[in-house]
């Protein structure tokens, strides 16, 4: 199969954010940016291994909710001429397979990390410090026997899983498009690494670059905005007016990074059909 200008597709996907404002705001504001600064401005909250957890489900529901508006955005981009209302019952129809999916990749991530946690636990990591720290973000200390070689096979390891796991990613950029538009689930995970064949350098590159240029833009509304509105408005307690102020910020840039990728994501999976239409002619 002849390959797909990344560029162009990167263009049409801008384009289309652009030509659509009016509807793709009225998915992303309700669906898409409250999940986010709901899951930014609970995170404080969470004091203690009581309040942890309920945080913790709370945020479950808003990155469901999250997947929901995504998978409506990403209905839309597939086929700009359909209703917002088709794109939302598409999205709803398609919610369960996406989970389903996902649960399934977690779990193959978690089978490949079970090297490093069997090594934590012979070096006699602390189960009660890691829940603790799961719920209220307090940090897991060194376990005792953690000695100096397997600090380097988990260090090797975590950096070769980092690698395969980088390269899976961008084999499997496609799985929800799939599973929206040709209404497959697991099927969804070969079909998406047959269609970005031919496709993987270009697309590690865009994912580091991505990657990068999200995380430093979040990282510095986070970390800067949240300290120049902290000293100017000040406030004790874990959740104050600048708290508040710098989760309204965070999650408008996370979500435009979302509508960024989604939109790639849809307008990618179209231009790769179009080939694979003009190849087999």
């Amino acid at each position: 199969m002849s390959k797909v200008n990344v560029s162009a597709v990167w263009d049409r996907s801008t384009e289309f954010l652009g030509d659509n404002i009016a509807t793709v705001m009225a998915i992303a504001l309700p669906f898409i940016y409250l999940p986010q600064l709901v899951q930014s401005a609970l995170q404080p909250l969470a004091t203690s291994p009581a309040i942890g957890w309920i945080v913790q489900l709370v945020t479950l529901a808003m990155v469901i909710v999250g997947l929901w508006g995504q998978l409506q955005l990403l209905a839309l981009a597939l086929d700009p001429a359909r209703p917002a209302a088709h794109a939302r019952e598409t999205a709803t129809a398609r919610l369960i397979p996406v989970i389903i999916v996902s649960l399934c990749l977690l779990l193959g991530v978690f089978v490949l990390l079970i090297p490093v946690l069997v090594a934590l636990v012979a070096a006699g990591l602390d189960y009660d410090a890691v829940v603790r720290a799961s719920t209220t973000g307090a940090t897991v200390p060194v376990p005792a026997g953690l000695t100096a070689s397997l600090a380097l096979f988990i260090l090797f390891y975590c950096l070769a899983l980092l690698v395969v796991m980088l390269w899976v990613g961008v084999r499997l950029l496609l799985v929800n498009a799939v599973i929206v538009e040709e209404r497959r689930t697991l099927g969804a995970i070969a079909r998406s690494i047959a269609m970005t064949r031919g496709h993987t350098f270009v697309l590690i590159g865009l994912a580091l670059l991505y990657g990068i240029v999200s995380f430093v833009a979040v990282a510095a509304a986070q970390s800067v905005f949240g300290f120049v509105i902290g000293l100017i408005l000040g406030g004790d307690g874990p959740v104050t007016v600048a708290t508040v102020l710098t989760a309204v910020v965070v999650a408008g840039v996370a979500t435009a990074f979302v509508l960024l990728i989604t939109s790639f994501v849809a307008h990618f999976y179209r231009a790769v059909r179009a080939q694979e239409s003009a190849d087999a002619a």
